[in-house]
């Protein structure tokens, strides 16, 4: 491939964080760091119980705390439309007659300080008449299980098209989505099938386990409007969720966002900011509710599934026809689970040729932590099934594993299934640089060291809207604003850099702004790696109307065409004259602006408005006396369409590619008696520093077919979508024996190792 020229003077370079001073001194600003006058402090008394109804509330000896201001319960929300959810609204804001999961918020107290808000909570007296817990899927599913709702539920503003009513039913008990989608003739395609193989997978339920927990801040100046600083990932859909909740008009609902130590999908919509409103509202002070980091695991996690897929291939190793079956284990609550499984249903054929593809997507209720958004919203879940069992028929049919991806690759400008976008990536070409780069390996003594493959892709972009604002003032600074928030991907750093391209500037004298949404322009929220893309575009066009503002005031000034002048490095040019902005303010005239403005919005249709490819190649040794798992070596390759910021793209490889290792062997919040073992920092293992191998390399690939500016395109879900099953195809690679559930931890390894020698579980 001929590399694409470079003759942009910031597009290319990796430019260091513009926030990452203020982040090494500690003086950048999270949502925690807020503090206003008279400022209240909430904590949350959360249930003991999975399940119950709930009997009775006594809050009188908390009122009764020195200290303490306020005590909310579902009591206080009578006469609010209380419950949330991305299209199924059925989270109560604080439970109201019944709790569905261990850690659900049953009352909320504000005083002055966190002390007296922890003595509160545990003075408060709840009477639990206790049900029947629902720890599972196959638990949901049995005949005798209790329902955890009525079947009847509200549907949200962001509802998908087969929800159109004021109300849902769900399609069965405990049921609470059915999602299905095919193309082709699968039984016949079945029929003509050479070899099919039928497999099944699980994954664990994996926390999203952000650095900063969630934070709000709330006050109520007056019953009619309401501000709040929060950490999440959708203020303006939050702006419209609080309205909603409490009655009031969206433009008396005003919310601030600044920099987000990680989401992944845990600060996407609604979330802890409900309650903060709700007792900044009853108190009449700002209150501050900040989550610890425990409770940040029991508000929000992936889904733990069981996929069941058949494939059928041709004699030669065609790729044919797939049937999936899938049941995401959705928690107790809606959350985003529709739109998860919706988008998980359409993504297995994957980056592969097939002529039919069959699923069936059903989320389960359970009385677990509600599962919702995780970084590639459900891609995960099918590159590990779809994957791993790529090489299982590899194996079945004779082929090297490596080989029988290859040849089936779909080809670039063609389309996976009817009405799909065309695949804007070489798939060949990013595995070929895995290959090659793995080829050159050193050999070792370790019999049991073995390679594995794996390759995603990811769509991003969809229906989603961002807007942008440039402000160049006399000065020479500018101010650039746009919705898109900072989630520790360095979106405002990518946004500077594309502005200074267009403008000609140096990056160091263009400030982003924090987000307000009352004076911010719109975006849908930070989801399928939209930033660099979509608000990369609105960026680009504000920076190209803003520049035409300055060389339309600039012509008048000097009394020429604009289409004589030129505007670089905050100079106007006009033949070999050339002019600052203050040299054409003239301060006797009244004509002078403040700043000149540009404004653009970008709308993206519906489907996928690029791809996100990732290919990826793990080294694994395993020790086959303790099913212990080191991982060796670890290539990934990323098309990222064209590099804004050649390192960023590869920390956010990495960074991902860490979560995927972390899910592969570690991860997994744990239920038992319907109560969470594992959902604390202290008990819930994530890689350290030492599980990552030391030879670590990701290649990124410029293959320049990006929607977004200057041929760029999302990186930010891909990288940690191949590492379990690239992990697990290592593993089987060096001890030919095959874990299909994660976290692929040692016991389950060595389980599969004696079972492959074909000896019992307790002996050798």
């Amino acid at each position: 491939m001929t590399a694409l020229p470079n003759t942009l003077a910031h597009v290319g370079r990796s430019l260091a964080d513009v926030n990452g001073h203020d982040k090494l001194t500690g003086a950048a600003r999270y949502a925690s760091d807020f503090s206003l006058a008279g400022m209240l402090h909430a904590k949350i008394l959360r249930s003991p119980h999975p399940h119950a109804r709930i009997v009775s509330i006594d809050a009188s000896k908390a009122l009764a705390v020195p200290g303490v201001v306020g005590v909310v319960s579902g009591e206080d929300l009578s006469g609010l439309d209380h419950t949330y959810g991305m299209f199924i609204r059925d989270q109560p804001v604080i439970a109201v007659d019944k709790v569905r999961f261990a850690g659900e918020p049953m009352a909320a107290v504000a005083a002055e300080t966190e002390e007296l808000a922890y003595r509160a909570i545990a003075a408060i007296h709840v009477e639990y008449d206790v049900l029947p817990a629902i720890s599972c899927i196959a638990d949901a599913l049995a005949g005798n299980a209790p329902p955890l709702f009525d079947g009847r539920l509200h549907p949200s503003s962001l509802q998908p098209p087969p929800l159109c009513s004021s109300w849902v039913q769900e399609p069965a008990p405990n049921i609470l989505f059915d999602f299905s989608y095919s193309f082709g003739d699968i039984e016949a395609l079945f029929a003509g099938c050479a070899h099919i193989s039928e497999d099944r997978f699980t994954l664990a339920r994996q926390s999203h386990a952000a650095l900063e927990p969630h934070v709000a801040i709330a006050f109520a100046s007056d019953h009619e409007h309401v501000e709040v600083w929060s950490n999440n990932q959708d203020p303006f859909l939050l702006r419209e969720d609080i309205a909603r909740i409490f009655g009031l008009s969206a433009e008396n609902v005003r919310f601030h966002a600044g920099l987000v130590g990680g989401g992944f999908g845990s600060k996407s919509y609604c979330k802890i900011e409900p309650i903060a409103v709700l007792l900044a509202r009853k108190t009449g002070r700002p209150v501050r509710l900040a989550l610890t980091m425990a409770e940040s695991m029991m508000t929000v996690c992936d889904h733990p599934a069981e996929i069941r897929l058949r494939t059928g291939v041709s004699a030669s190793g065609e790729t044919v026809v797939r049937d999936a079956v899938v049941e995401l284990d959705g928690g107790a609550y809606a959350d985003a689970s529709p739109s998860v499984a919706m988008r998980m249903g359409t993504r297995f054929n994957g980056p592969y040729r097939w002529k039919g593809v069959r699923t069936r997507v059903r989320v389960i209720r359970t009385t677990t932590i509600p599962a919702g958004s995780f970084r590639g919203f459900g891609m995960g879940h099918v590159t590990w099934a779809c994957e791993s069992q790529m090489d299982m028929i590899a194996g079945r049919i004779g082929l090297h594993p490596a080989a029988f991806r290859a040849q089936n690759f779909l080809d670039p400008g063609s389309s996976g299934a009817p009405g799909e976008r065309v695949l804007d990536c070489d798939l060949t070409e990013g595995f070929n640089a895995v290959r090659n780069r793995i080829a050159d390996k050193t050999t070792s003594a370790n019999t049991n060291r073995g390679t594995g493959f794996a390759v995603a892709c990811k769509g991003g972009g969809s229906s989603h809207r961002a807007d942008a604002r440039i402000d160049i003032h006399p000065t020479g600074d500018v101010t650039l604003a746009a919705g898109v928030t900072e989630i520790g991907q360095n979106t405002r750093t990518i946004l500077t850099q594309v502005a200074a391209e267009v403008l000609g500037m140096d990056t160091a004298r263009i400030r982003v702004v924090n987000i307000d949404t009352h004076s911010t322009p719109f975006d849908s929220g930070t989801h399928a790696s939209n930033g660099a893309t979509v608000a990369g575009l609105a960026v680009r066009d504000a920076a190209t109307k803003a520049a035409a503002e300055v060389l339309l005031f600039a012509a008048g000034r000097l009394q020429c065409r604009v289409e004589d002048l030129s505007f670089r490095q905050m100079l106007i040019v006009h033949g070999s004259a050339s002019y600052s902005l203050s040299d054409l303010i003239d301060p006797t005239m009244k004509d002078n602006p403040a700043s000149f403005s540009g404004a653009a919005s970008v709308q993206t249709p519906g489907g996928s408005l690029f791809w996100m490819p990732i290919w990826t190649v793990a080294e694994v040794e395993v020790d086959d006396e303790t099913g212990i798992v080191r991982l060796t070596r670890l290539i990934n390759a990323a098309d990222v369409g064209r590099a804004i910021n050649p390192q960023r793209c590869i920390s956010q490889i990495e960074g991902a590619a860490a979560q995927g290792l972390g899910q592969a062997l570690f991860e997994d919040i744990s239920y038992r008696n319907g109560q969470p073992l594992t959902a604390t920092p202290l008990t819930y293992r994530m890689p350290r520093l030492a599980d990552i191998p030391a030879d670590f390399e990701t290649i990124i690939l410029e293959q320049g077919r990006g929607p977004g500016p200057f041929g760029a395109k999302g990186v930010g879900e891909s990288g940690n979508l191949t590492i379990p099953a690239a992990i697990a195809n290592a593993i089987a690679d060096a001890v030919g024996a095959r874990v299909m559930d994660l976290p692929m931890t040692p016991d389950k390894i060595l389980r599969a190792i004696r079972a492959k020698a074909g000896a019992s579980p307790s002996g050798r």
